[in-house]
């Protein structure tokens, strides 16, 4: 037994004295800006700026608050009139800091083209702000499992012979700080132009600044629903960030290292006119 004791001790020395240290040396990037921009009809423009982070960088109350770009000038345009937004702050959403206008306000049918001055560079980005589509009906439905659990059912009538696209939005009123994109939240209307559809609604949340992470509405829930007509462009840019974020929850997914952007420059992200109409429901 004892002779078993001092083999096995030799064994553990060599293979400890074996053991080498490695050291990964990640390539250093760039850091992007990162636009996230909407206006919509009857309301000021809000541009939320920040910065894109490497993939192993890392991540804490100090980093994240670095990466916000809230000295940039922002300004916009609609062809006949210009403005500079003014920086805001708001401590219940992420980014805390955004540029809003005082000025401008969205007009159907007009086109809006952002500029965003930052270190040097200059980005810019043109939308249009579409006709909006109507929902006929708007209810909740209780899943088949549990009857504490709801999704809400959408139903409209899609407008024939044009490529439609759309995109919606919730926010439960005394919950959340702001209006999130409701699960897979974008889509067109593929396979059912020109006829009546029913879209089905499962909640989202933002994991920055929520920690309630259920995908169901509940009992006592008053929502907005945020229902937008959007153009090809901001689905196209929009699902392939759905696409992303599928595909980070596969371990073995590979993601795209050259993701859509609809501004130019070299920035990411988009600058969107969101025709928008809203409803509300409470469950009960």
């Amino acid at each position: 037994m004892k002779s078993f004791i001092v083999i096995l001790t030799v064994m553990l020395f060599i293979l400890s004295a074996c053991t080498k240290e490695v050291r990964m040396d990640y390539p250093s990037t760039e850091k992007q800006l990162v636009v996230e921009g909407y206006i919509e009809p009857g309301r000021y423009p809000v541009v939320y700026l920040t910065k894109s982070s490497p993939y192993f960088e890392k991540i804490d109350s100090s980093n994240v608050m670095k990466l916000i770009a809230s000295v940039a000038k922002v300004s916009i345009s609609n062809g006949e009139q210009s403005e500079v937004l003014t920086l805001r702050y708001a401590k219940n959403i992420f980014p805390p800091y955004y540029f809003e206008g005082t000025e401008i306000k969205g007009e159907l049918g007009k086109s809006y083209t952002l500029t965003i001055e930052l270190g040097g560079k200059t980005y810019t980005s043109t939308t249009t702000l579409m006709e909006p589509v109507s929902l006929q009906k708007i209810s909740f439905v209780k899943t088949t499992n549990n009857d504490e659990q709801n999704f809400l059912s959408l139903n409209f009538i899609d407008p024939k012979g044009v490529k439609n696209c759309y995109r919606v939005y919730t926010k439960r009123i005394g919950k959340d700080p702001d209006f999130v994109p409701c699960y897979l939240s974008t889509f067109n209307d593929y396979g059912f132009d020109g006829q009546e559809f029913n879209f089905e609604v499962i909640r989202s949340y933002s994991p920055v600044i929520q920690t309630d992470n259920g995908r169901y509405f509940v009992k006592g829930d008053s929502i907005m629903v945020k229902f937008c007509s959007i153009d090809e462009r901001q689905h196209n840019y929009w699902k392939s960030v759905e696409t992303q974020i599928a595909i980070s929850a596969n371990p073995f997914g590979l993601s795209s290292s050259d993701p859509l952007s609809l501004i130019s420059g070299g920035a990411l992200g988009v600058w969107a006119g969101l025709s928008s109409k809203y409803y509300s429901i409470k469950i009960d």
